[in-house]
């Protein structure tokens, strides 16, 4: 019991420690070691994350066309919204009924939400069934009804594709479908107090507003947050390519030359001083042996000797 501090001497401790008249032990650095305050994770989390910025812009114009070519009618979908949250508050925001999708983002590990809230999923109903999405409906107090669902299971595999595509620049990663709820307190895929990425976007749809929710854990993207954090362009890809096809069709462009060599000979500088009219040089190929055709020195073709169209020419026959 002598070992065992009062509560004044507890007390008197933590002022001294704070104050700085207490020296504490430091740990020492291992090399190759870097610590981790697995309570401290909202304090890894710092500004804002461009890449992520731009895949969302770019999962957001995807996922209109795709959505706009399903229903047949103009579909406005605008990132509005990318926050750093708790996870417990993320839930609290969610309205009840939701269309709440868990997911995977392999090869990350971890879980992730999809939410579309219940006016976005009867307007589009309405709209695959031929409506005007004008029509009035009260989704409280029931479930999705199984041609409900697999119509939100057609939007939620749809939205999968596009955000896959637009992670691509930054890191390939495919979304997987695991399962669905309406109700949030059924859905836990990370602790409360765990930090995750809240991306908010509002859909449009003939002047109805709907919102769609991502909802992805910190830790899940972590091992990737300097790619993340990093100012990449999401076209950086597809730009290079365009830029790839010009230098090809210029390259088509330059003129080179090619020379056929008949054969080869030797002679001394005798037989050149003595040589005259109709002296016949005798080469090292016979008149049926193929001919070396060198493009700009180096050698690249072989071909034939002949006569086309009244005009001496070449005929590739190889490519050396």
């Amino acid at each position: 019991m002598e070992d065992i501090l009062s509560q004044d001497e507890v007390d008197a401790l933590l002022k001294g420690i704070s104050d700085g008249d207490v020296e504490t032990e430091k740990v020492e650095e291992v090399s190759g070691v870097k610590l981790y305050d697995f309570t401290g994770q909202e304090k890894i989390v710092r500004g804002r994350m461009p890449s992520l910025d731009i895949a969302n812009e770019r999962l957001a114009r995807n996922f209109r066309l795709s959505l706009s070519a399903a229903i047949r009618h103009m579909v406005d979908v605008t990132n509005v919204n990318v926050n750093i949250t708790k996870f417990y508050d993320f839930m609290r925001g969610i309205p009840f009924p939701s269309s709440i999708n868990v997911f995977k983002m392999e090869p990350l590990r971890g879980y992730g939400l999809l939410v579309f809230d219940a006016p976005m999923i009867f307007t589009l109903i309405e709209f695959f069934f031929g409506g005007t999405g004008k029509g009035h409906y009260k989704p409280e107090g029931r479930e999705f009804t199984p041609i409900e669902q697999k119509i939100i299971h057609k939007v939620v595999i749809m939205f999968f594709s596009d955000m896959e595509e637009a992670w691509k620049p930054i890191y390939p990663v495919v979304p997987t479908y695991v399962r669905s709820e309406m109700n949030p307190q059924f859905v836990t895929i990370v602790t409360p107090v765990d930090v995750v990425i809240k991306v908010e976007y509002i859909l449009e749809i003939e002047g109805k507003q709907c919102r769609v929710f991502l909802c992805i854990p910190y830790g899940t993207v972590e091992p990737i947050k300097e790619k993340l954090y990093s100012a990449f362009s999401a076209d950086r890809d597809e730009m290079d390519h365009k830029w790839l096809d010009r230098l090809r069709e210029r390259l088509k462009e330059i003129p080179l030359n090619l020379t056929a060599t008949l054969g080869r000979t030797m002679v001394t500088v005798e037989d050149v001083l003595n040589m005259q009219k109709e002296d016949i040089i005798i080469l090292n190929k016979r008149v049926d042996d193929g001919i070396d055709i060198d493009v700009e020195g180096v050698p690249k073709l072989e071909g034939k000797f002949g006569i086309y169209k009244g005009s001496y020419g070449l005929k590739i026959t190889k490519f050396t």
